[in-house]
């Protein structure tokens, strides 16, 4: 009897070591894989970055830069030269804040320098969110200069902390300009700019728009 136990249990240790090792081998595979796509899109980064982000990405989330025995994203990224860590970071932050048709759309650059401007405005918006309606400089957001949305959150930086008084006003803010976008948007117009004052809120409209509009009407 005590030696049928012995033959179980022998036999359950060599079948969770067999699952461990088809489990990495699974693993090797796919980051054979996902290295060799981004070695394949990094020759046409323009179009592709956001697949090599998304790859990236998995290989972050599942951690299978172990399966290689590295002991991090970046050490597998330096054994493999496939690209630095910072442009990896950016690609990976690409890929969490901005959908990727947006992202197609914007480029490389001016997604992530749109990334930059969301975190250091006060506003709750995303940079998905200023692709979409936001400006800079007054021209969309989409299609601002990279140095001028760079140049942009360079100067809200260097506002510093703002108080919870003055969050909360362009929280409110805010609103009120996505509010009126909206509105404007719905009635097939797009305000080159609106200004949120304490008592009056300023729209700004190209005349072409206007004039198109009108003519619908």
């Amino acid at each position: 009897m005590a030696k049928s136990k012995t033959g179980a249990g022998g036999g359950r240790a060599k079948l969770i070591t067999a699952t461990k090792e088809a489990a990495l081998a699974e693993q090797k595979k796919r980051l054979k894989a996902l290295e060799a796509l981004i070695r394949r899109r990094l020759v046409t980064v323009v179009e592709s970055f956001y697949d090599v982000g998304e790859a990236l990405s998995e290989v972050l989330r599942r951690k299978l830069y172990a399966a290689a025995e590295h002991a991090s994203l970046e050490a597998w990224l330096g054994a493999t030269k496939l690209l630095s860590v910072t442009q990896a970071m950016k690609l990976l932050a690409i890929v969490k804040h901005v959908p990727r048709e947006q992202a197609l759309a914007a480029g490389q650059e001016r997604a992530y320098a749109l990334i930059a401007l969301a975190s250091a405005t006060p506003e709750p918006d995303s940079a998905a969110e200023l692709i979409e309606r936001g400006t800079v400089e007054g021209q969309p957001a989409a299609q601002a200069p990279v140095r001028a949305i760079v140049a942009a959150a360079k100067a809200q930086r260097a506002k510093g902390p703002q108080t919870p008084a003055a969050k909360a006003k362009a929280k409110a803010e805010g609103a009120v300009e996505r509010g009126v976008r909206a509105i404007l948007r719905a009635g097939g117009v797009s305000a080159t700019e609106v200004s949120v004052g304490r008592e009056e809120v300023r729209v700004v409209l190209s005349r072409a728009q206007v004039e198109k509009a009108l003519a619908k009407g």
